[in-house]
């Protein structure tokens, strides 16, 4: 008799730990792409200053207002070197909050990035890009950058530090690269 209750409370952790496993380590759908101020060039990827360079939820161009969507949930965003490892803007609550609903960001608020109108805005629900400016040069040759968008919840810095790459995770971010060609057009030699 006991052995059989020690086989069920057993096979009841082992299916906890398998369930909690799942969770943590699900991540967040969805996509982020750079844009221009209108949201009608997604995911151009190179960009001639870093003043043109906004950030959306998608969609991607030809496809619906939600496709590659977002979960709802409030986000912080960072700009960085593609490492993650150089620090290139403010982060987390610096940055403001972005709230997404729907799949589309929806509002930009408690921060001071210019937004854009998104080529999904309608009359009762806005669509705003978010300029990604100011940001610091990177220190990769080519001119690449990586902005990072993570739920506020998995925000991670506090009084004593940050996790992950300045507060934001992998596992929990979602990630886009972008280039800014230098004024002269070289290759940022």
């Amino acid at each position: 008799m006991h052995q059989r209750i020690r086989s069920i409370i057993a096979a009841t952790a082992t299916a906890a730990l398998l369930v909690g496993g799942t969770v943590a380590t699900a991540g967040t759908s969805g996509a982020i792409f750079t844009t221009n101020v209108d949201g009608s060039w997604v995911n151009g990827n190179v960009y001639g200053s870093a003043g043109d360079v906004y950030l959306n939820g998608g969609p991607r161009a030809n496809q619906g207002c939600s496709a590659a969507g977002l979960p709802d949930d409030d986000y912080y965003f960072q700009v960085t070197d593609p490492s993650g490892k150089e620090l290139l803007s403010g982060y987390g609550p610096e940055n403001g909050t972005i709230r997404v609903r729907g799949g589309m960001i929806v509002e930009y608020f408690e921060g001071s990035h210019d937004t854009g109108v998104g080529r999904c805005a309608t009359l009762t629900t806005p669509n705003p890009t978010v300029k990604l400016s100011p940001f610091g040069p990177t220190p990769n040759p080519g001119g690449e950058y990586k902005v990072w968008m993570t739920p506020v919840g998995s925000y991670a810095c506090d009084g004593s530090g940050c996790g992950g790459s300045f507060g934001f995770f992998s596992s929990s971010s979602k990630t886009d690269n972008f280039k800014v060609q230098p004024p002269d057009g070289g290759d940022g030699d």
